[in-house]
């Protein structure tokens, strides 16, 4: 199978400073919500609690933002995001470029997921706030084309069902829904020689002309890694995932260099000293960092113009709600010249229709965006309130 065709768009070039008629915005309010957890999927798999993010300026323009979070450490996200906005306060204007500046300041070099996720939705917000004010979609403000169609696969993920059967049919159910690729996690509760029976499974059901992406999920022993790969390349696999911790760059190296298939990673890290020292290795073939963990949009889009020079590509990972981050992700994708397929949950598409307007629609094989300004979301905030857990809300105050 062949990848998905580039598209002619050429990189953001976006510089380090904000460019000259940025409008001035002040933060008026920060508000986090957090959802509960959920269903999804006719009870395929449980959907987890979402970070969402609304930034008010003092005209009243509003921008959201979402951030990537894991159990036990929402709130301890929400927290740094009410902080930073208090931070932020004292900018002359808040804009995405003098946030990130502030927020690389703060971080003195000890970013980690947590604190990268929270400056990830608000950055993203800022995003939102500054594509309304420039009347355009995000992707438009960042030299893309809301019109472009992004070709988009679906994950089929779950903690409950594993067995060979139970996901060839989700897999066999999702083709049925038109989508033309499709990712499973064949290690979940199985030995190396149980998943490569998955896949070899999984591909029969679905037939030759579907992308079957395999992610191994992080696998602590690289020769697990190393069997799997081996044996599942007649498979023709579109990519392999997460392999190994994506801390270990040398381990992938190792594995690059002994498999054709297209390997990934990036998922569980954040910021851009990382990436670039997986790019300085020659370690990877797509790039997957979550959209709404990387950092912000700024180090996004950074890292896929260093990506494009050697030929590495950007797979935006977005284990969020399908709503606020996959709008950004696709934004993302819109903008950039190495954009790989866009990552969607099909599970949590029904949970954020009960308090959102993505702005996006997918018909399985591309996701199509809105043309609306910004971000392009509404959100129903009564709505969303009421399938939260956790609300708070902060006056940043110079």
């Amino acid at each position: 199978m062949q990848t998905i065709a580039r598209r002619p768009l050429a990189p953001s070039s976006l510089n380090r400073q904000a460019p000259s008629g940025v409008a001035h915005v002040v933060l008026a309010q920060i508000e986090t919500w957090i959802t509960a957890p959920a269903k999804g999927g006719g009870g395929w798999s449980d959907v987890k609690p979402c970070l969402l993010l609304r930034v008010t300026t003092d005209s009243g323009i509003a921008g959201l933002g979402e951030a990537f979070v894991l159990p036990c450490r929402e709130k301890a996200v929400a927290e740094i995001i009410h902080a930073l906005g208090e931070a932020a306060a004292s900018l002359q204007s808040a804009s995405p470029w003098a946030f990130r500046a502030m927020a690389l300041e703060i971080a003195s070099k000890h970013r980690g997921l947590d604190f990268s996720a929270a400056t990830s939705a608000l950055e993203m917000a800022l995003w939102d706030i500054h594509g309304k004010l420039a009347e355009k979609p995000l992707c438009d403000v960042l030299g893309g084309d809301h019109r472009t169609p992004l070709p988009v696969y679906a994950n089929i993920w779950s903690d409950t069902q594993w067995d060979d059967d139970s996901l060839a049919m989700r897999a066999s159910d999702l083709v049925a829904q038109g989508y033309v690729a499709v990712k499973i996690h064949p290690m979940l509760n199985h030995s190396a020689p149980q998943a490569v029976d998955v896949v070899r499974h999984v591909r029969d059901a679905i037939g030759d002309a579907i992308h079957l992406m395999v992610d191994m999920d992080s696998q602590d022993d690289l020769e697990t890694s190393l069997f799997v790969a081996e044996r599942i390349e007649k498979y023709r696999p579109y990519w392999f995932e997460e392999p190994v911790d994506g801390q270990d760059i040398e381990a992938l190296s190792r594995l690059r260099k002994t498999t054709r298939m297209r390997l990934v990673t990036g998922e569980k890290n954040c910021g851009l000293p990382h990436f670039r020292s997986v790019l300085a290795a020659d370690a990877a073939d797509i790039l997957n960092p979550d959209i709404a963990g990387m950092g912000g949009i700024l180090d996004m889009l950074e890292l896929a113009e260093e990506a494009h020079r050697q030929d590495v590509r950007i797979s935006p990972h977005c284990w969020n709600s399908m709503t606020v981050a996959a709008a950004a992700m696709l934004h993302i994708c819109a903008a950039i010249p190495n954009a790989e397929m866009a990552e969607i949950y099909p599970e949590y598409i029904e949970p954020g229709t009960g308090y959102a307007t993505t702005g996006f629609r997918v018909d399985g094989t591309d996701a199509h965006l809105s043309g609306l300004p910004g971000l392009g979301v509404e959100i129903d905030t009564g709505a969303l309130g009421k399938l939260s857990e956790h609300f708070q809300s902060s006056r940043p105050t110079a």
